[in-house]
């Protein structure tokens, strides 16, 4: 095989949480016809054109949910400078509430939602899709091409837009732009061993067990992958396709012109990568323990006992701030293994934003995401806080955090025309993070959004079967021959075939409809 080039991201244990800054746009302004009449009636009023009036915006009241915890002082600016910029800005009274994430995608926003609450929270494709389905989310589809989104319209990728439309309507906003593309795709080793053990770096599945044959002679006490699933990660290894995953059981291919549905766990390419995971798991390389305590793998990580996981363009600094607190000498490095394939990005959003069906003022709530990418003032307030009291600057803009409390979680923010480093950065790494998309491609489901209502009984099904018997045989628990007859059976009878027919007519009328087909 050809051995891929790596896109080592060395960074030094002193890295805090990301932040860099970029001044150019990523796409030129969307046009700035008038909104259709809105419940505020304020359609051009937004003061969203470089002003900061909120004249003639009726008072209003916003709730945005967050998961996770709330930090103390994210409660102190949201009583003070938040509420006041906010009302400022688009006369609103803004409140966050705080739920766990257990309550994501389902138990308690799917009370607030079918309950008629007036609230704010983030989402994904297949949860907006579910939600749409039921009625629950407002269509935004009236504001955004006109003051309200205006700003973000110029910071936040067009495809970024386009995967959360379902026929033709916005049913979420983007927030956040990013580098996306081969997401867990890349491995992400401790260069620190990796050095440690003579190796500078790893370019293939021999490279890296000889990474974790060496380390575990000299450290015992530390596991290798920190992980169950590794189908991105190995890819390389297995298929000569460019492989991309819809969900656990769909897959297409991306180096090949057409609209087929691969179902992954029939596949030659699924049983040469369940043998490589049953190696890992009789070596050692996954610890015995991940068959029934999974969470202690990303502990352990995070405590620095893993000795490599699966990648991304920013993990690297995501994680770095964790485990440089338990071993000040660690250094991240992404690489890729082997084959050097185009990177396949989904877009360049973190997440989205929807509003709930019964909100009072949708537009308003577009306004206030609006607010979060505007400019680098406001983001900046929303992201780290205020400059010297939680931050400072240095002459070319780098950071320095003096409050580790996170306000709106790093992770959402995240958009490269406003990210600040820590000053303790390297230029190079910077570089390197922001040219990360720049040889990837967009998948070519890239704003498709399944419909599951058709086969809504047997997807249950199928998600049963997927973790009691297929789970064990893809993460090598269990050994494959023993075990995967029994669990191609169970699928079957969950009516997986209906369910592979269903989403291939669907997707296969989407792609038709898209310009790359014509």
């Amino acid at each position: 095989m050809v051995k891929t080039k790596c896109w080592a991201t060395l960074l030094p244990a002193t890295l805090l949480l990301l932040a860099a800054c970029s001044n150019g746009n990523t796409n030129e302004p969307s046009g700035s016809a008038s909104n259709a009449a809105s419940p505020s009636g304020t359609a051009s009023a937004s003061a969203n054109d470089g002003g900061s009036s909120a004249s003639g915006l009726a008072p209003a009241k916003l709730t945005i949910v967050l998961y996770g915890d709330e930090s103390d002082r994210m409660k102190e600016l949201t009583k003070s400078k938040f509420q006041d910029i906010v009302k400022q800005e688009i006369n609103a009274e803004l409140e966050f509430q705080f739920l766990p994430w257990s309550e994501y995608g389902g138990g308690k926003t799917d009370l607030m939602l079918s309950t008629g609450e007036d609230f704010a929270a983030y989402t994904d494709s297949n949860y907006m899709a579910k939600s749409v389905a039921k009625g629950l989310y407002a269509d935004l589809t009236p504001y955004m091409d006109g003051a309200a989104a205006a700003d973000m319209k110029k910071t936040v990728d067009d495809n970024s837009f386009k995967a959360f439309q379902l026929s033709g309507k916005q049913y979420a906003v983007p927030v956040g732009n990013k580098p996306n593309s081969a997401e867990f795709y890349s491995v992400l080793v401790r260069q620190d061993l990796l050095e440690e053990v003579g190796m500078s770096s790893v370019s293939s599945l021999a490279e890296l067990e000889q990474f974790y044959e060496k380390v575990h002679a000299a450290h015992p006490e530390l596991i290798g992958y920190a992980g169950t699933d590794a189908r991105r990660m190995l890819m390389y290894e297995y298929t000569d396709k460019n492989l991309y995953w819809l969900n656990d059981f769909l897959a297409i291919d991306e180096s090949a012109q057409d609209d087929k549905i691969i179902s992954w766990f029939e596949t030659d390419e699924f049983k040469a990568y369940a043998g490589i995971m049953r190696e890992w798991y009789e070596k050692g390389i996954v610890p015995k323990y991940a068959a029934t305590n999974q969470p202690q793998l990303t502990s352990d990580w995070n405590s620095g006992k893993a000795m490599f996981w699966a990648g991304t363009a920013a993990r690297p600094f995501e994680g770095a701030a964790a485990i440089s607190q338990a071993v000040p000498t660690a250094k991240l490095v992404n690489y890729f293994l082997n084959r050097d394939l185009p990177k396949i990005s989904r877009g360049t959003y973190s997440t989205a934003w929807f509003v709930s069906a019964n909100a009072a003022d949708p537009e308003r709530y577009v306004m206030f995401f609006n607010l979060l990418q505007k400019n680098q003032e406001l983001y900046d307030l929303f992201a780290y806080g205020i400059e010297g009291e939680d931050y400072t600057l240095d002459a070319n803009g780098r950071m320095t955090r003096t409050a580790t409390d996170e306000l709106i979680p790093d992770w959402l923010m995240m958009n490269k025309n406003f990210m600040r480093f820590d000053t303790s950065v390297p230029d190079d790494f910077i570089a390197t993070y922001k040219a990360w998309d720049d040889d990837a491609i967009i998948s070519k489901a890239a704003g498709f959004t399944f419909d599951n209502s058709p086969v809504k009984n047997e997807e249950t099904k199928i998600n049963g079967v997927f973790s009691e018997f297929l789970t064990p045989v893809s993460s090598g628990f269990v050994d494959f021959d023993k075990n995967y007859p029994k669990a191609m059976e169970k699928l079957k009878a969950a009516g997986f075939d209906k369910y592979m027919a269903e989403y291939q007519k669907q997707f296969s009328e989407w792609y038709a409809s898209q310009s790359h087909s014509q």
